[in-house]
């Protein structure tokens, strides 16, 4: 994939959980205990802004729900090399090369240089999902973080095997699109915003958030 300049735009990160009467953060790889994991779903403030907007269009009392935001380093590499593991242990004879590429449809390979760096490196990546009024997630058809084809946002378009979950990602999709974020069209809870991969897909002049650490040490040892 061809790189954008980046010209990052310093904004800080914050805590997604500053809203928490919209917004609920349910951090998925802290609850599972994966080194370099995060309690909290840290965000940059434009990307924050724009997410808030996105949950006041929510009906009363819907949330939503964020999985993941920014992300360490570590934690990037190590989902990277787990999935990478988990492809090499069912295709022992395929190469390195492919088994690397592979992985990277479902997570990106861990960088912080400009040109490559990773989506939720930069705190401008968010995983998401929308729960009802009693705190039900939506039918999205799919579970997060799954690397199956029914996990690319388009699958449900193109059947009719499910169509409430069809509804639903679109509800997603329109309700973050519409406050500039990007969907990643092989994971229907991921969304861009600001970030190279948010540029290349909207067709932005520049990517404005670059790798970023947010204002503190603490990372699950």
């Amino acid at each position: 994939m061809q790189s954008k300049e980046l010209i990052d735009c310093g904004e800080p990160l914050v805590p997604a959980s500053l809203f928490p009467s919209k917004i609920l953060v349910r951090s998925w790889y802290f609850n599972e205990g994966l080194e370099g994991s995060v309690p909290e779903a840290w965000l940059r403030l434009g990307a924050y802004e724009r997410l808030v907007r996105a949950a006041k269009n929510l009906p009363d009392n819907w949330h939503f729900v964020i999985w993941d935001g920014w992300r360490s380093f570590k934690l990037q590499s190590n989902l990277f090399n787990i999935l990478l593991t988990r492809i090499k242990a069912a295709e022992p004879d395929i190469s390195s090369e492919e088994a690397c590429e592979r992985a990277s449809v479902f997570v990106a390979v861990p960088s912080k240089e400009p040109e490559t760096v990773a989506g939720h490196l930069t705190g401008g990546a968010v995983d998401i999902t929308i729960a009802d009024a009693v705190g039900l997630y939506l039918d999205m058809g799919g579970g997060f973080d799954e690397t199956e084809p029914h996990s690319y946002t388009s699958y449900y378009e193109q059947n009719n095997l499910n169509i409430k979950a069809r509804d639903n990602r679109r509800r997603l999709v329109e309700l973050l699109e519409a406050e500039g974020f990007s969907n990643y069209p092989s994971e229907w809870w991921h969304f861009d915003y600001g970030n190279r991969n948010w540029a290349l897909r909207t067709g932005a002049d520049y990517a404005i958030y670059g790798y970023a650490e947010p204002p503190f040490k603490w990372h699950r040892p």
